[in-house]
């Protein structure tokens, strides 16, 4: 996985474009946000980024919710890194510069979340396919499936 600090050159030179430009909503936002620093976390730079990634858990979705999203938001991010053969370039959300910028990928698994979470579930398949490159995405849209399941409940019960 690759972030800014391993490329100090200009911030996130392949974005492709301000976040705000695709239309996710704050689900799909809090999402990208915390898959960003799972990330950062799964790169192995720093242990106290698993930290700050249970903490942005607990703020967005509160203590109740907190591990039971982040488990379902880390079986996405492994199901996305089974079925890759090529580093996930991704923005660090904690970087003024990257926060809103989106990365190829990183509108690729987001707009796979925002497609499913909407019934449009060709449009899902084909994003989800591109994003793990060719390869039967199934096992990835079952965890999205399942991480929008546990938003869902969570939204129900507050």
């Amino acid at each position: 996985m690759t972030d800014h600090t391993q490329n100090p050159s200009p911030h996130l030179n392949n974005a492709e474009g301000n976040v705000s430009a695709y239309g996710f909503d704050t689900q799909e936002l809090k999402m990208l946000a915390l898959c960003r620093r799972l990330f950062e976390a799964m790169s192995g730079q720093d242990q106290k980024i698993w930290v700050a990634a249970y903490r942005l858990a607990g703020q967005q979705y509160g203590d109740g919710g907190a591990e039971r999203i982040l488990g379902y938001t880390v079986d996405v991010i492994e199901a996305m890194r089974a079925l890759r053969s090529s580093p996930f370039i991704y923005g660090r959300d904690g970087c003024a510069c990257c926060r809103n910028k989106l990365t190829q990928e990183e509108r690729l698994l987001v707009a796979s979340f925002h497609n499913m979470r909407r019934g449009k579930r060709s449009r899902a398949y084909v994003q989800a396919m591109l994003l793990v490159e060719g390869r039967d995405p199934a096992r990835l849209l079952v965890a999205l499936e399942m991480l929008d399941f546990a938003l869902f409940e969570g939204r129900e019960a507050g």
